[in-house]
Formats: C-alpha cells, sequence, structure tokens
C-alpha cells in the first residue's frame, strides 16, 4: 500500500474514512482482544489487568492512550515470528467480514471517481495496515505502536484534533483541497475532520453527533 511518503496534487478530492462504528460496527480494539484470547489463553492476566484499570479511566485518572496502552499488553503472548501471520489473520477474519456492505460500495464509489482515499483512525496501524491494504486504500493514518521491548505506543492517539494535526503535518495530505474533500465519521471525535472538509458525512452517528450533525446541516447516512 503507498505510504503517507507519496506524493499528491493538490488540487485531488480524497474521501477520508473513520473506521470503528463507520466501516465497522464495534470496535476492533476490542475484537482484538477477544481474538487474542482465542489464540493465546495466557494472556487472560493481562485482561484482568485491564479490567482493575478501566475505573481509572472512568475517574479520569487515565487517559485514554493510557488504557489502549494496557490493551495492548495482551500482544506480548504472540510470539515475535508469527506477529505478521497473527495480524494479518485478525485483519481478514475478524476485521474484513465485519465491514459494513455500504461502507465498501461508499469506498468502491469514491475509488471509481479517482478519489484519493485515506483510512483515519485511532486504531493502531499494527492490524489496520493489512486491513486497509485489502480495501485499496491509498493512504493511512493511524496511532502507531510498537511491540518491541514491549508494546506501547509511539505516536499521540490519533483521535479527535490530532487525526487533523497529522494529515496537515503528512506531505501527502497537508495540500488536499479540503473544500473538495468528503470525510466520514460516527462521534462528536470526529467532528474536527468532518467540519475541514468540504462534503462531511455523518455515518450512522451516536446521539450528540447525530444532533450536531442536524445544526450544522450536513448529511446523514444509515449505512
Amino acid at each position: 500500500m503507498p505510504g503517507s511518503q507519496v506524493s499528491v496534487g493538490s488540487g485531488r478530492p480524497a474521501a477520508l474514512f473513520d473506521f470503528d462504528g463507520t466501516l465497522i460496527q464495534g470496535d476492533s480494539l476490542l475484537g482484538l482482544l477477544g481474538f487474542t484470547l482465542r489464540r493465546h489463553p495466557a494472556c487472560a492476566g493481562n485482561l484482568l489487568l485491564l479490567a482493575a484499570a478501566s475505573p481509572l479511566f472512568v475517574a479520569g485518572r487515565l487517559s485514554r492512550a493510557g488504557l489502549k496502552e494496557r490493551a495492548l499488553q495482551v500482544l506480548k503472548h504472540v510470539p515475535p515470528s508469527g506477529r505478521d501471520d497473527f495480524f494479518a489473520e485478525f485483519a481478514s477474519q475478524w476485521l474484513t467480514p465485519r465491514i459494513l456492505p455500504k461502507g465498501r460500495q461508499q469506498i468502491d464509489w469514491h475509488r471509481e471517481q479517482g478519489h484519493r482515499l485515506i483510512l483515519v483512525s485511532a486504531s493502531v496501524d499494527l492490524y489496520l495496515r493489512p486491513l486497509a491494504a485489502h480495501l485499496r486504500f491509498d493512504q493511512l493514518v493511524c496511532t502507531l505502536a510498537t511491540l518491541d521491548p514491549s508494546p506501547r505506543l509511539v505516536s499521540e492517539n490519533c483521535r479527535g484534533e490530532e487525526k487533523v494535526r497529522r494529515l496537515l503535518a503528512e506531505p501527502a495530505t497537508r495540500s488536499l483541497s479540503w473544500s473538495e474533500c468528503w470525510a466520514y465519521g460516527d462521534t462528536l471525535s470526529d467532528v474536527p475532520l468532518l467540519q475541514r472538509c468540504g462534503h462531511p458525512v455523518a455515518v450512522r452517528p451516536r446521539p450528540g453527533l447525530r444532533r450536531h450533525a442536524a445544526r450544522m446541516g450536513w448529511e446523514t447516512r444509515e449505512w
């Protein structure tokens, strides 16, 4: 899949898709936890520690990024030699079957129009890379993680304003013709990205985004 270093003309419109809740139902990280547990039952102890940390997140004493890092600790149990296959199988067996059909159709429509396809997600690159390649996205902008020497994030959590900041920082997207771009999201955290584009679309929006989209006159789709 072409990386973010690929140059792009400033006049080419792009279609920017959020992932969790927009292209799939549910949360991909939760799916990863269950998938890992089935493949590597020894990670159950890490899941118990994650559950113990959840009240700290609810109380505002643990950041969303901190909770995500604790969730990624289950990946300690995936042997280094099998990581690529593990994430490819998770993408093909768990993520791909959950792609919403109308979401896939919309991706195909934008490709037919010659638009640049960009997946912009707070989920991590470890499993989004094979998924983005399968869906033939031109570019992936997401939260970056590493497993060595232990699982941790190596970028800011790509959520809210951070999505826009990352897009503006990357050579392939900083010169986009934003007024001609499309953006798809499902929660209020997607508003910074949606409002930057000339064609914002609230997809199966949660109540907060539904109200905001109605006030702004944005298109809403129920795929």
